[in-house]
């Protein structure tokens, strides 16, 4: 019986090529494709660059699939299709292919949507390699403790929770909290840490791993006009170590 292609998500983590895992890299090196998204005809891929030391360029081939930065379900549906389509012509043939995203695969990343594409596909087989989330690098290079013993936990992502009552509530019912992709809700979660007396109890982290990598628990002087959309905001009640 012939062997079906197969196409490996990897989470090659939030910027520093090191912290891609083993698992990951192995499944790049052997890969006979290299498929990376792109929010715009013509920009560069974050995770591309990432894996570029890993990577054979005159041995694998390198395919970008166009995909939208919108929250319009009416266009994004046809790219995740398209995207999807193009993945099964490219590995036809092929063996293994491997699609590159920043952090993990599974948590607020483009795979789940293309995913739910491809499980209607007989011919691929799909398997999936976490990698290391921008909360944990961030966490970590701030010196900043997650959880410990019974404290509760919550990510959100950030420009969905524009209500300030909602955001105020889940900053008091939970210990940690962490705040995606916070760019544009920024003045919003300031605002909320202000009013609620935790804005020393947070920490600011932008491209983490990149080139421009910045963090700081002053948010207080920090411009909240001119921020990443590679950013995030981790609030403990529990103070620092």
């Amino acid at each position: 019986m012939t062997e079906l292609p197969e196409l490996i998500a990897v989470g090659v983590g939030p910027g520093d090529p090191e912290l891609i895992t083993l698992k990951g890299l192995r499944a790049i090196q052997s890969a006979d494709v290299i498929f990376t998204p792109l929010s715009r005809e013509g920009d560069a891929s974050i995770a591309l660059q990432i894996a570029t030391p890993w990577i054979d360029q005159e041995r694998q081939r390198l395919v970008s699939l166009p995909l939208p930065m919108t929250r319009d379900a009416g266009q994004l549906r046809p790219a995740w299709q398209a995207a999807a389509a193009t993945i099964q012509q490219e590995l036809t043939g092929r063996q293994r292919g491997v699609y590159l995203l920043l952090g993990d695969p599974l948590l607020y990343g483009t795979f789940s949507y293309l995913w739910r594409e491809l499980h209607t596909a007989a011919n691929i087989t799909v398997k999936i390699i976490p990698g290391i989330t921008s909360f944990a690098a961030a966490a970590a290079a701030g010196g900043v403790p997650l959880t410990m013993a019974d404290e509760r936990f919550v990510v959100l992502p950030a420009s969905y929770e524009t209500d300030m009552l909602t955001l105020q509530r889940l900053l008091n019912d939970f210990n940690t909290v962490v705040l995606m992709k916070a760019g544009t809700a920024l003045p919003t979660i300031v605002t909320a840490l202000q009013q609620l007396n935790l804005l020393d109890n947070a920490l600011y982290a932008e491209r983490v791993g990149l080139e421009g990598e910045f963090i700081t628990r002053d948010l207080r002087t920090l411009d909240l006009q001119h921020r990443p959309y590679l950013s995030l905001v981790i609030v403990r009640r529990g103070g620092w170590l």
